[in-house]
């Protein structure tokens, strides 16, 4: 499969609620290998600004772009993005590429319809796409960089209008690859290791434990991967797993919705002599969880439980929880783009009502004394500091523990908890806040 033809494959699955990553890895294979760095970087410009997209398909189609078969559409999507993003390609090249594609799927009929769409963006697109990108308005930054307007609208009565075009500036950054090194991995000898491949990274200023890399690399290809040397992870994610390991003095711990285990293969591997309990709705991300921890290697420290964490009961009472709570994902949107397009208002109310839920369960489990860490990775304060603000008015046996500054991207809550925002490509826009149940 050539690299246009698999973006217009694999966008069809994500209209119907895949993950990219996850789509893009299984059809890898399939893929022609020179094409390989072409799809993935197409399907991710084609899902960062989608908005953007579909307004510009709607302003220079002639025809009602609802009346459009699907391939039809999707192709022009991805001939939008590319065109208008992958500035090192060669404009009739990749037309050529998106006709083609679409010829193979049956739609002959509509390759004129396309080829002149395309080719009119490609001349008349640049002077509009500048109105938008110097308009001081948020609605047209938003639509610009990719933002759905309710979330821009939602930040902007959270924090400012000023902050909120920072965020909105934000999405439309491209991401790069962190690498976790685990316990006992050299980061001085692994960095001359890894460059040997002749990749490109170096270490992290913001972490010990991490490097950074100027690319998105297929994971399994790395090496240090398969031996449970590294594991991809954001730098946020990353921040989360060590506070907690800095706070807690003993476990068990309780990890309440592990998904597919980052974090708690991360805290296993920091503690090696702490027992975890790990729970997730999902019967798959627990068998993900397991094999990560084989990867890892310490999978015998870990009892994995499927089950919802509203009613299940730990083995012992743990003296340590993290509650990596489920949330809209609005601080990883530039990390993964389709979840923006997903998301709902309605989905935001939902999840906060969720996570108090969670919350006020994990108070209920701590012994006392103990140390809870909730964290999302989401910027919106309905699902951060309103939350706490909300479980902390019922329980005032609990207490925070102030995490101290150590980076221009940290910043207090309001009034609770530690905001980072996402400045950079390796780090990811996170919440966290440290609570102790008071005797």
């Amino acid at each position: 499969m050539r690299g246009i033809e698999a973006v217009i494959h694999i966008y069809g699955e994500i209209k119907e609620g895949a993950f990219a990553a996850e789509t893009l890895r299984k059809t890898y294979s399939e893929i022609v290998p020179k094409d390989r760095v072409l799809a993935a970087t197409l399907m991710y410009c084609t899902l960062r600004r989608l908005s953007l997209w579909k307004h510009l398909m709607m302003r220079y189609c002639k025809r009602d772009t609802r009346e459009l078969d699907s391939i039809t559409a999707d192709a022009l999507l991805v001939g939008i993005a590319g065109i208008v993003e992958l500035r090192y390609f060669a404009i009739p090249v990749l037309i050529n590429g998106i006709v083609q594609a679409i010829k193979k799927q049956g739609n002959e009929r509509d390759t004129a319809l396309v080829n002149a769409v395309l080719h009119t963006v490609a001349d008349e697109a640049g002077a509009y796409l500048d109105e938008l990108k110097m308009s001081s308005a948020l609605r047209d930054q938003a639509l610009y960089w990719g933002v759905p307007g309710w979330a821009a609208a939602q930040w902007a009565k959270d924090l400012s209008i000023a902050e909120a075009k920072k965020l909105v500036y934000s999405n439309g950054m491209k991401t790069y690859l962190s690498l976790r090194l685990s316990n006992g991995t050299d980061r001085e000898a692994f960095l001359k290791e890894y460059r040997s491949t002749g990749r490109k990274a170096w270490a992290s200023s913001f972490l010990e434990s991490s490097i950074r890399t100027p690319e998105n690399p297929y994971p399994v290809n790395l090496i240090g991967y398969r031996e449970g040397k590294i594991t991809p992870q954001s730098e946020s994610s990353m921040l989360v797993g060590e506070v907690l390991c800095n706070k807690i003095k003993e476990g068990p711990l309780l990890d309440m919705c592990c998904g597919r285990g980052v974090k708690t293969g991360q805290i296993a591997s920091i503690m090696p002599k702490l027992q975890i309990e790990a729970w997730d709705l999902s019967e798959p991300r627990i068998k993900a969880a397991q094999l990560e921890m084989k990867r890892l290697k310490v999978e015998d420290r870990i009892n994995f439980k499927v089950g919802n964490a509203l009613t299940l009961n730990p083995d012992i009472t743990p003296k340590a929880i993290l509650l990596d709570a489920p949330c809209t994902g609005s601080g990883t949107w530039g990390r993964h783009p389709e979840s923006k397009w997903y998301c709902t208002p309605e989905m935001l109310t939902e999840a906060a009502e969720l996570q108090v839920e969670l919350l006020k369960r994990a108070v209920s489990l701590i012994a006392a004394e103990g140390v809870i860490v909730y964290s999302t990775c989401s910027l919106f304060k309905e699902e951060n500091e309103k939350v706490v603000a909300s479980v902390m008015a019922e329980h005032p046996e609990l207490i925070e523990i102030p995490l101290v500054k150590k980076n221009r991207f940290i910043t207090k809550g309001r009034p609770y908890g530690t905001v980072i925002w996402p400045g950079l490509p390796w780090v990811d826009g996170f919440y966290m806040v440290i609570l102790s149940k008071r005797k």
